[in-house]
């Protein structure tokens, strides 16, 4: 028993370790683009600082290693890592220890190390929330404690007007950037939401309300109609004899059947009624505005367009359809209790030999 578990369990932790690893992948693809800029944008602005103070020659490559080259081995690394997730977290670290680094490297100048600072935080804040915040603020100590060890520190706080010139685009393209990019992420939220919400409500199969989804809608109705004394009546439909098209032409042709009957359900009816699959071929249709004898009539027309169209894998073959309608009355003090005269109809259709409609007494 714990073998059989322990095979069962195997797949579906790979397949978990497959989707986080994608969802990493596309961690690592979005910050791509605004970590080339935003370091690319940086290096503009360190290195006008760094022409301020006359830092040491051997800091310049260590910029353009910084600005130009980083972003794509970060890109390159993060993407290549078995957890694409704690690779990217791991870079927008060293990316704090960069800027402590090169705070200290500008001489403190104040007005591009409080925009780098911040973007990076920023960056981590957005990505890893709190807690990677603060491990990029000891990344910063961090970068701060290396430049003390590595360079002849000074103080010069003010910018010239060619530093604050070189940090002007840093500080108007990397926000609107990030805004651009926290724009499309909420659209592609928002279009996920809606999927799963229709994935929700409707039937894969037949195109037709979920069941849950349309017993919540019984409901709404059920309240609806009894508050304001109107008129509703519910159908709840059975394919005959369906087994016999599963045992002679197998599942999948089955499958052909649930569909081919949801699409004329949805032809058939009107646009206000709720239409769902309730069980394996089973489907209900609630009739706002609707009494028995006009009930019946659509009820009829659903049977007769069945009964005269052919199943999609063989034009000889027709579905049938046994059908119980029940109307709303004062007597029915609940959704369930309607819902159970429906079906007490659609047995006595059965039992008067199927392929017809009968009435809750």
């Amino acid at each position: 028993m714990d073998q059989r578990a322990s095979s069962l369990a195997s797949p579906l932790a790979a397949t978990r370790l497959e989707i986080r690893h994608q969802r990493g992948l596309s961690l690592v693809r979005r910050i791509w683009g605004p970590r080339t800029v935003g370091l690319g944008l940086g290096a503009v602005a360190v290195g006008a600082a760094l022409l301020q103070v006359g830092a040491p020659a051997w800091l310049w490559p260590l910029v353009i290693l910084n600005g130009l080259l980083w972003p794509h081995i970060a890109f390159w690394w993060a993407s290549r890592s078995a957890n694409p997730f704690e690779a990217e977290h791991r870079n927008l670290l060293i990316d704090s220890v960069s800027g402590g680094f090169w705070v200290v490297a500008m001489s403190f100048n104040l007005l591009p190390s409080v925009l780098i600072l911040t973007m990076l935080s920023m960056d981590n804040i957005a990505v890893g929330g709190v807690r990677l915040f603060l491990r990029g603020l000891v990344a910063h100590l961090a970068g701060v404690m290396l430049a003390f060890i590595a360079l002849d520190v000074r103080h010069q706080p003010t910018a010239s007007l060619a530093t604050i010139a070189a940090c002007i685009p840093f500080l108007v393209v990397y926000p609107i950037l990030i805004g651009v990019v926290t724009y499309r992420l909420s659209l592609k939220l928002s279009q996920q939401k809606q999927e799963l919400k229709l994935a929700h409500e409707r039937d894969p199969l037949s195109g037709l309300f979920s069941r849950a989804h349309w017993q919540q809608r019984l409901e709404e109705e059920f309240a609806r109609a009894s508050r304001h004394g109107r008129p509703s009546s519910l159908l709840l439909l059975d394919a005959d004899h369906f087994k016999t098209i599963n045992d002679t032409y197998g599942h999948a042709c089955g499958d052909e059947a649930i569909r081919h009957l949801g699409h004329l359900i949805q032809v058939q009816v009107r646009h206000s009624d709720i239409a769902g699959r309730v069980g394996g071929e089973e489907f209900a249709v609630i009739l706002p505005e609707t009494d028995a004898s006009h009930a019946m009539r659509l009820a009829e027309r659903v049977r007769d367009a069945l009964a005269s169209s052919p199943l999609p894998f063989n034009a000889e073959q027709y579905l049938t359809v046994s059908i119980g309608i029940a109307e709303l009355s004062s007597s029915i003090e609940s959704s369930p209790q309607w819902l159970e005269q429906a079906d007490q109809a659609l047995y006595a259709a059965k039992r008067a030999g199927r392929n017809v409609v009968r009435l809750a007494a």
